[in-house]
């Protein structure tokens, strides 16, 4: 991983093998739903409001309070 997450929501994939910018829709929606307050504020540094609100809107399960906390840091 490049851009300095913890491998925290990422228990079942392979941690090393993601690209921030090739798995981005991907990546924005774990750290929403799974990772800690550290990966969610890197992710908030790293990817547009436009791009976080596409991943979370695209992603299929996502539950109601990873969906609130990604529409504070998009609008």
């Amino acid at each position: 991983m490049d851009i300095g997450i913890t491998k925290t929501a990422f228990w079942d994939v392979d941690f090393a093998g993601l690209s921030s910018e090739k798995h981005a829709d991907f990546i924005i929606a774990r750290v929403f739903q799974y990772g800690i307050a550290e990966d969610i504020k890197t992710v908030v540094k790293h990817y547009a409001p436009v791009q976080i609100k596409h991943a979370i809107e695209h992603t299929r399960g996502m539950d109601k309070k990873a969906l609130a906390l990604a529409q504070l840091f998009t609008s």
